[in-house]
């Protein structure tokens, strides 16, 4: 067992503080067009450039145990952030550094932490009512280019790409990013049926719990696959006429088949991605869009029956832990699939209330024959630059989604700063929340060159309108940041606060912090 110390907050204060500013300042640099890259090196050794919060957050590390776990806590819940919305971590992390600085000087003035904590909480809840009440809807072509342009750092193509690629796929397509093979980008359109069900079996993903194949052939059944027997057959029929992967889609998937499915997957004897779906109506839709047919229990015995015929092709299979999507070969003719979604769509009309549940699920049916699937193959001249737009194209799809999803707001810090002049904080805490409103507009000026103060009071001297005036980093003025396209998602506004008041929360009310003691353990060794 590893020997550990402990110590109380009082004692480590300056640690803390080393470890917030170690995490915040390479990370605040990047924030607007005018922000700095970061040169990072990876595990192996790989140098690479970025300045994408998450990227470099994930390589900050440090020797002393005390910083390392302010640090570790700082990071995790930060890049909560970007796991709910794609977005915010480097803004999380900089409104958490503000709030831990201000806390710990609350404490050392005499004020009880969990008054604090309750403090911020409030503060958060207040702040997300008032962003939502300002939340405005993408309506258009041209504010999800704005979107998507902020997010990749003024990549114009990049840009332009986000808004192709939104075209196809909408909120539930899927969109994967993988490195080209050449310098430049390539998108590449295809169909893809959502599933609403995800990746059977955690053993048969990837560290990201994902998963995906490519021309692979797909097998769809109403069982619930049960006997070894049933697994041996299937794998043996796919395995015998050449492929070394396979999809099984089926009711359930229990008893001895499951362990054999896995036991073969993980000793690389066939690659196997399982799929459970209940609903039979969801099959029959999936098999006509793939060109076949369920192989159902009304029909005799799997085991008994099964042949490579029965099998589907897709081109494309994705999963995760919430959803599968899969590609056919867009090329192909299926009057099935269009009769089928002719035949849902005049069901639809007939029913003609959209709020009724039938009518909700026909609609979702019809989204999941119809939707697309985008892969983006990033070019560039070397390793360390196809990262770097790689991150970029991440940023920017996932801050488009989630502005279509509940809106957008001005950006730059002005929609933070605005919803603050519009709540009511106790005296004691006003200057804390305050920096915090404060902190992106802030950060960018010191990014552009600019003196904070200066840039603030010529905000506040602005005759536009004050939820709308912010400082435009690419042209050094005041301006209408709706207008000039500089806009962020709301979700990632709210989840900033949110995420950010929770690990404030985490260290400020932490009296003691307990952590390894690795040079006693060398000593004792």
């Amino acid at each position: 067992m590893v020997n550990k110390k402990v110590y109380e907050l009082e004692d480590i204060k300056l640690k803390i503080l080393k470890a917030v500013d170690t995490i915040t300042d390479p990370i605040a640099s990047t924030l607007s067009p005018k922000g700095s890259n970061v040169l990072c090196v990876d595990d192996n050794g790989n140098p690479f450039y970025t300045n994408d919060g998450v990227t470099i957050a994930k390589n900050i590390s440090v020797k002393d145990e005390v910083e390392n776990a302010i640090i570790e806590v700082i990071k995790i819940s930060s890049l909560k952030t970007n796991t709910e919305v794609g977005d915010g971590t480097s803004s999380t992390i900089l409104a958490s550094s503000v709030l831990i600085k201000e806390g710990l000087r609350l404490i050392e003035n005499g004020h009880n932490r969990m008054d604090i904590r309750d403090a911020l909480i409030k503060f958060a809840e207040s702040m997300e009512k008032e962003l939502t009440s300002m939340a405005i809807k993408v309506k258009d072509d041209k504010d999800v280019k704005f979107i998507a342009k902020i997010s990749a750092s003024g990549d114009d193509k990049i840009a332009e790409d986000v808004v192709r690629i939104t075209k196809v796929v909408g909120l539930d397509g899927q969109v994967m990013i993988d490195r080209g093979f050449g310098t430049e980008t390539e998108i590449i359109e295809e169909t893809g049926f959502i599933l609403k069900t995800g990746a059977f079996s955690p053993e048969l993903t990837n560290k990201q719990f994902q998963t995906n194949m490519e021309n692979v052939p797909v097998l769809i059944t109403d069982k619930r696959l049960y006997y070894k027997s049933e697994a041996e057959t299937i794998l043996k029929t796919v395995m015998n006429s050449g492929y070394s992967e396979v999809v099984i889609i089926a009711q359930d998937f229990v008893g001895e088949a499951l362990p054999y499915f896995i036991a073969n997957h993980i000793n690389n004897k066939i690659r196997v991605i399982l799929i459970a779906e209940k609903k039979s109506e969801i099959l029959e839709d999936l098999a006509i869009y793939l060109g076949g047919e369920v192989i159902s229990d009304k029909k005799g015995s799997l085991v008994d029956n099964v042949t490579i015929e029965q099998f589907m092709m897709a081109k494309r299979v994705f999963a995760d832990q919430f959803k599968a999507i899969i590609g056919r070969e867009k090329k192909e003719k299926n009057k099935d699939l269009d009769t089928r979604v002719k035949s849902l769509k005049a069901e639809m009309v007939k029913n003609g209330n959209k709020n009724d549940p039938e009518y909700l699920k026909l609609l979702n049916r019809v989204s999941s024959l119809t939707n697309g699937m985008v892969t983006i193959k990033v070019g560039g001249a070397t390793h360390p630059e196809i990262l770097e737009r790689i991150y970029r194209y991440e940023d920017a799809v996932n801050a488009v989604r989630a502005a279509m999803k509940e809106g957008y707001l001005p950006g730059a810090g002005v929609a933070v700063w605005s919803a603050w002049t519009k709540i009511k904080v106790a005296p004691d805490y006003e200057r804390m929340f305050k920096r915090l409103a404060q902190a992106n507009i802030r950060q960018i000026a010191v990014n552009c060159g600019e003196i904070p103060e200066i840039v603030l009071d010529n905000i506040s001297r602005s005759t536009i309108a004050y939820d709308r005036a912010g400082y435009n980093a690419n042209t050094g003025k005041i301006e209408d940041v709706v207008k000039s396209g500089i806009i962020e998602p709301l979700l990632v506004a709210t989840h900033v606060i949110t995420n950010a008041v929770s690990i404030a929360n985490i260290i400020l009310t932490s009296k003691y912090f307990v952590v390894p003691d690795f040079e006693d353990d060398k000593e004792n060794k």
